[in-house]
């Protein structure tokens, strides 16, 4: 199983699906680190609730993952963040509903 880390690292390898269901999703154990077990779910494999059968909890929509880390860059002035730093900027937005701050 990957973990949270190698997830992020390949957001862009990721499909984002056709737009009619569930796109792709991240889950992760909790706690979230980068060394999280994740996987990423989409369509009829999406649970109903915010965990998966096999305790693995709701993180972020691939394409949100994307965003936060393009915000990331931006509020860096272009800065390419390490795939630690995106990381935790993914975590970050998971748990607080908001782009990590300066």
């Amino acid at each position: 199983m990957p973990s949270l880390l190698e997830v992020i690292t390949n957001l862009h390898d990721i499909p984002i699906g056709d737009g009619y269901s569930a796109g792709p999703t991240i889950y992760a154990k909790r706690p979230w680190t980068p060394s999280a077990d994740a996987v990423v779910l989409e369509g009829d494999d999406v649970p109903d609730g915010v965990t998966t059968e096999s305790g693995h909890h709701y993180l972020l929509e691939v394409d949100l993952a994307r965003e936060t880390v393009e915000v990331w860059s931006e509020w860096r002035q272009g800065t390419i963040p390490t795939p630690e730093e995106a990381t935790f900027a993914v975590i970050y937005y998971g748990e607080h509903d908001a782009y990590q701050p300066l």
